[in-house]
C-alpha cells in the first residue's frame, strides 16, 4: 500500500483466469482497432481512442502493417503499444474510461508488460494512475509528479528479455475516476543508449462482480446448468456443497449459492434453479418372477406422456422383462426417462427341521441352497455346519430380486446335560486309557481342571482345552494311588448362562 492512499490495494498475482471482455472498462486495451494502420514509430494516436499525455511519442503497432520495429508478438490478437525510457524522458498512454469508476466499488487491474533489455527495467515503477481528470503535461518529457494506484512488484530477477510479465493488482475507488494513465512512475530511468523499450498489451480493468444470473427453469432431470463464479482477483470460493472450484454443475433442482473471497472484499450469490418435469423411472432393476413393477412420473394437466408401447398415462405397470421407457411434453419442454427391468428367480433356503440332542452328540446343518448367495447370519463361513451347542442358527440366501431367510432351533435339553470325568485311568502306556480326560454334553463349557494328591496339594491344572492329565507331575509319573479332580463350568441353555463346579475322586493304577 503506498503511503498516504489508505484506499488503494496493490497485489501482483502470477496467475489469473483470463478476464471477460465484455466487462472490460478500458477501451481497445488490447490495441486491435485503429484509425489509420501505423506505417511507422510514433503513432499511439491511431490507436483510437488512447492518447499521448506528455511531449514524449509512444509508439503503436498492429500486423495490418508489418514493421521490423515491433519488438515481438503481441499477448494476444494483432496490436501492441510500446513505451521507451531514458534519463529525463518518459513516455505515457492514458485513455479515458468507458464510465467513471463508483464509490467504494472495488476494481481489479491487469496488463501484460515486456522488455527488450531487463538490465534496464527499474522495478517498482511501472503501473497505473487513475484519476478524474487526464494527467496531461504536454509541455515536457520528464516523469509525470502523480502516485499510482496500482504499481509492479515484480522482483528484478525474474524479469526476462521480451517474456510478458503480468502487473496487476486491486483498486478501491474513491468515485468519478474516469482516467487511467499508463507508464513509469517514482524513478527515472537512467540513460543507457537509446533501446530501452517496453511493451505493452491487453490492458484491462473490471469491476469485481459476483453474479450467477437470474433463477432459472431446465428441462428435464438430465439438463444441466454449468454456474461460473468466477471473480476477478478471487483466491477462495466456497460453495453451498463444500465444492471450492470457481464453477459448479446443478444436476438437480435447489438453491445453490457461492462465496469469493478477495484481498479487496468477500461477495456472496444465490441463485435457485428449477426443473419443469423433474421425474425418473429409476434406476434399472432386478424382480422376482411373478411380481409387477408400478412405474409412476407426477401427473400435469398441462403435460402430454407417451410410453414406449403408445399409451399415454402417467402410470405403467411392469409384468415382463424388458426395457420401458417415457417421454412427457409440458410446453416446449421435452424430457425423457428410460428403466431396463430383469425378473429371476426368487432364492430358496431350508435350514431342516428343529433339533432336541442329548449328551455330547454333534450335529451337522446341511443347507438346501438355490438361485442366489448363502450367508449365515453370525458370518460363520461356509455352508455345511456342524453344532454342539443349543441355539436359534440363522442364514440367508440372496439374489438381485430378493433375500430370503431361515432357521433352526437346536436343542440339547432332550436330556440332562452331563459333565463326566472318569473315576480310573491307567497311565502306562499301553494305549488303553493312558489319559484322563473330561467331557460334557454341547451345552456345558468346560473352563479349569485342577487334579489334587492326597494331601491337597494341586499338581496338574489346565485353564484351556484339551482339559486332560497324563498322570505326571514335574515331569515325573505319579505313584498308584486315589487322587481328586475339580471342573469348573459354564452351562449355556436356553439363553441363560450359568456357572458351576464339581469335583470326583480319580483312581491311579499303574
Amino acid at each position: 500500500m503506498q503511503n498516504g492512499y489508505s484506499w488503494l490495494l496493490v497485489w501482483f498475482i502470477l496467475f489469473l483466469p483470463k478476464l471477460a471482455v465484455g466487462q472490460n472498462l478500458i477501451p481497445n486495451g488490447g490495441f486491435e482497432t485503429y484509425r489509420n494502420c501505423p506505417h511507422q514509430q510514433n503513432q499511439l494516436v491511431e490507436a483510437t481512442p488512447w492518447y499521448n499525455p506528455t511531449k514524449a511519442t509512444p509508439d503503436f503497432f498492429h500486423d495490418c502493417f508489418s514493421s521490423a520495429q515491433m519488438l515481438m508478438r503481441p499477448h494476444s490478437g494483432q496490436g501492441l503499444g510500446q513505451l521507451f525510457y531514458a534519463e529525463g524522458f518518459n513516455e505515457y498512454m492514458g485513455v479515458r474510461l468507458k464510465k467513471p469508476l463508483k464509490a467504494n466499488d472495488c476494481y481489479y487491474f491487469e496488463m501484460f508488460i515486456a522488455t527488450d533489455s531487463p538490465g534496464k527495467y527499474l522495478t517498482e515503477t511501472m503501473g497505473a494512475y487513475f484519476s478524474v481528470n487526464p494527467a496531461i503535461d504536454r509541455t515536457t518529457t520528464d516523469r509525470l509528479p502523480v502516485r499510482p494506484q496500482i504499481l509492479d512488484t515484480q522482483p528484478q530477477n525474474t524479469i526476462a528479455r521480451l517474456q510478458w510479465q503480468r502487473i496487476s493488482g486491486f483498486l478501491l475507488a474513491k468515485g468519478g475516476e474516469e482516467y487511467v494513465t499508463i507508464g513509469s512512475f517514482y524513478k527515472d530511468a537512467p540513460f543507457l543508449g537509446y533501446s530501452n523499450y517496453l511493451v505493452i498489451d491487453d490492458i484491462s480493468l473490471v469491476p469485481i462482480t459476483l453474479d450467477l444470473g437470474k433463477d432459472t427453469t431446465l428441462c428435464g432431470h438430465k439438463s444441466t446448468l454449468l454456474l461460473d463464479g468466477t471473480t476477478p482477483g478471487a483466491s477462495y470460493y466456497y460453495w453451498s456443497d463444500g465444492s471450492t472450484n470457481p464453477t459448479l454443475l446443478v444436476t438437480k433442482p435447489g438453491k445453490y449459492s457461492v462465496t469469493a473471497v478477495t484481498t479487496c472484499k468477500t461477495l456472496t450469490d444465490t441463485i435457485t434453479v428449477d426443473y419443469s418435469l423433474d421425474f425418473e423411472l429409476g434406476a434399472d432393476t432386478t424382480i422376482c418372477n411373478g411380481q409387477t413393477l408400478a412405474l409412476n412420473v407426477p401427473a400435469s394437466a398441462t403435460s402430454a406422456y407417451r410410453w414406449q408401447d403408445g399409451s399415454r398415462k402417467n402410470t405403467f405397470t411392469v409384468r415382463q422383462e424388458g426395457q420401458y421407457s417415457i417421454q412427457v411434453t409440458q410446453a416446449s419442454c421435452v424430457a425423457a426417462d428410460t428403466i431396463q427391468v430383469h425378473y429371476v428367480k426368487r432364492p430358496q433356503l431350508e435350514l431342516g427341521p428343529d433339533q432336541e440332542l442329548c449328551g455330547a452328540e454333534l450335529f451337522t446343518i446341511k443347507p438346501t441352497v438355490a438361485e442366489g448367495k448363502f450367508s449365515w447370519l453370525d458370518q460363520v463361513a461356509g455352508v455345511d455346519r456342524t453344532v454342539s451347542s443349543s441355539g436359534v442358527y440363522k442364514a440367508s440366501v440372496q439374489n438381485d430380486c430378493a433375500t430370503v431367510t431361515d432357521s433352526v432351533m437346536i436343542d440339547y435339553g432332550a436330556c440332562d446335560c452331563v459333565l463326566y470325568a472318569p473315576n480310573t485311568f491307567t497311565p502306562n502306556g499301553d494305549g488303553q486309557n493312558d489319559i484322563f480326560l473330561a467331557y460334557a454334553c454341547g451345552d456345558i463349557t468346560i473352563t479349569s481342571l485342577l487334579i489334587f494328591n492326597r494331601w491337597g496339594e494341586v499338581i496338574f491344572q489346565a485353564k484351556t482345552a484339551p482339559f486332560e492329565w497324563d498322570g505326571y507331575y514335574h515331569g515325573e509319573r505319579c505313584d498308584t494311588g486315589v487322587y481328586a479332580w475339580s471342573i469348573q463350568y459354564r452351562l449355556n441353555q436356553h439363553g441363560k448362562v450359568k456357572s458351576g463346579q464339581k469335583q470326583g475322586p480319580l483312581s491311579l493304577i499303574r
